[in-house]
């Protein structure tokens, strides 16, 4: 991933989540485009918006980093899709706000994509404890070596802890007993191994927690507060079945409740 495209637009939403593409191209050594799309084109938008771009250009400037920054006009998405495949953008970034916006990113720019949400301004960019979620195969085929890059990246650049988090569902028991093709805690440790083996290879030791819980959404919220990890990172690559649905829900819950930064990654298509 060596050309990471942030879409910004003058918000301090946008303005925040672009500090963590500026960690991401220092700790990959990557070029960053920052891509603002001018919508609301009145003066006091525009000042506002060229204000945010010399700011961040001046913090990517400090970090060493190959930057540069464009204006257009016209949908953001539209203009950010098109610009991906113009530019041969690698990454793309985007800090959201709201689970439709982020859904429309996820389904129609064509290359890797990763939303932020920033919830703590004042933690932004420089997490100690990583919680990564890993359920219904978000991570499969070359989502899971996708990841294990980006992580490992981060976690030495930011000399982070990565937790690998699986949630198991209880079946409906009857008189105290598991039911037949529950989960059990073995298996569930075992789901974990390939991401484990995936970041060792990339000198990252990650520790792992195993919980009961109910649904994905709630169990990772609320493991995120009780452990006050810094920031969730989340895959959304996932079969297309039954768990299309779970997956959905998932990161719509985050989106909106996570009770620390987030990232949803989802990687290029194969």
């Amino acid at each position: 991933m060596q050309k990471i495209l942030m879409m910004v637009d003058g918000s301090f939403a946008a303005e925040a989540g672009a500090r963590y593409a500026l960690a991401l191209a220092k700790a990959l050594g990557a070029e960053l485009d920052l891509l603002f799309v001018a919508g609301d084109q009145s003066a006091p938008a525009m000042k506002r918006a060229e204000e945010s771009l010399l700011r961040l250009l001046r913090q990517a400037h400090a970090l060493g980093l190959t930057s540069r920054s464009v204006v257009e006009i016209g949908d953001p998405i539209r203009v950010m899709r098109d610009y991906v495949a113009r530019e041969g953008i690698t990454l793309a970034m985007a800090s959201v706000t709201g689970p439709e916006v982020a859904r429309r990113l996820l389904r129609e720019v064509p290359c890797a994509m990763l939303l932020v949400r920033v919830v703590h301004p004042g933690k932004m960019a420089s997490p100690h404890e990583i919680l990564v979620p890993v359920y219904g195969g978000e991570f499969e085929g070359g989502g899971l070596e996708a990841a294990a890059d980006l992580l490992a990246h981060l976690g030495e650049f930011w000399h982070a802890r990565v937790v690998l988090f699986r949630l198991r569902q209880p079946l409906t028991r009857l008189f105290n007993r598991p039911r037949f093709g529950e989960e059990t805690p073995e298996q569930a440790e075992r789901t974990l191994h390939p991401f484990i083996t995936a970041l060792a290879r990339r000198g990252l030791a990650p520790g792992t927690r195993v919980s009961w819980g109910g649904r994905h959404g709630p169990g990772i919220t609320a493991e995120a507060a009780a452990r006050r990890h810094d920031l969730i990172f989340l895959g959304t690559k996932g079969p297309q079945s039954f768990l299309q649905w779970l997956r959905r829900g998932t990161v719509d819950h985050l989106v909106r409740k996570s009770p620390c930064d987030l990232m949803l990654f989802r990687p290029a298509a194969a």
